[in-house]
């Protein structure tokens, strides 16, 4: 998943505007309600009922963010979501899952590094805006350091790679969020090893390994 710069920075007072938003969940008065919402609050919003009714409309206008409910037939939202990650034509798309079902161990592990944050249902109209404005402010956040890293002579490959592991580990902080409501999670945020609960060890070993890679750049950033 390549990371997309999505500019925070409005040529008007609204920058909502400017942002393209696709809604995907099978409850048709549900989508309904949330693009409606969206529109009022000034996003470029569309909704779509099923995968491929998702594919096909992101095929016709890559969005800039997608707001992708889980449990969906026949294709659920993983599904989508890993066609979306391997379309190259796709760039960068902004992704965020929600579902009424528990997140787990194995999800985090095989879909972590193509999301870019998860809800758990019944989510409110605010908790989704602040989920969207959250991502808007975090690519603020990055999209400056690069422009002033640039400035200094660091390297196109570094400032990728910096880039990636900052978001990832933005991401990985996340989703520990949401498994601490679930797993033994220690107070320091990172998973205790629990024997009983093999994929838990995978998780920190996961997580711990793009931290620390993250580190290696960020020490050649500065």
């Amino acid at each position: 998943m390549v990371f997309k710069m999505i500019s925070t920075a409005p040529e008007t007072d609204d920058m909502t505007d400017k942002l393209k938003v696709l809604y995907v969940d099978d409850e048709p008065l549900l989508t309904m309600a949330f693009v409606e919402t969206l529109k009022i609050k000034g996003y470029q919003a569309r909704g779509a009922l099923n995968g491929e009714e998702c594919l096909e409309k992101v095929k016709e206008e890559c969005p800039d963010i997608i707001i992708l409910d889980i449990m969906m037939k026949p294709m659920s939202g993983w599904d989508i979501l890993l066609k979306i990650a391997e379309d190259e034509n796709i760039d960068g798309v902004l992704i965020i899952m929600q579902t009424g079902k528990s997140l787990t161990l194995q999800d985090a592990l095989t879909y972590g590094k193509y999301i870019d944050d998860y809800m758990v249902k019944p989510v409110k109209f605010p908790d989704m805006i602040l989920a969207i404005e959250r991502l808007l402010k975090r690519n603020q956040e990055i999209e400056e350091e690069i422009k002033k890293a640039r400035k200094s002579g660091i390297s196109e490959n570094i400032l990728s790679q910096y880039a990636s592991l900052k978001r990832q580990v933005i991401i990985n902080d996340r989703l520990l969020e949401v498994l601490s409501r679930i797993y033994p999670i220690m107070e320091s945020r990172e998973p205790g090893i629990n024997v009983d609960i093999p994929d838990l060890k995978k998780v920190q070993d996961t997580f711990t390994t793009t931290k620390t890679k993250f580190r290696a750049i960020q020490s050649q950033m500065y």
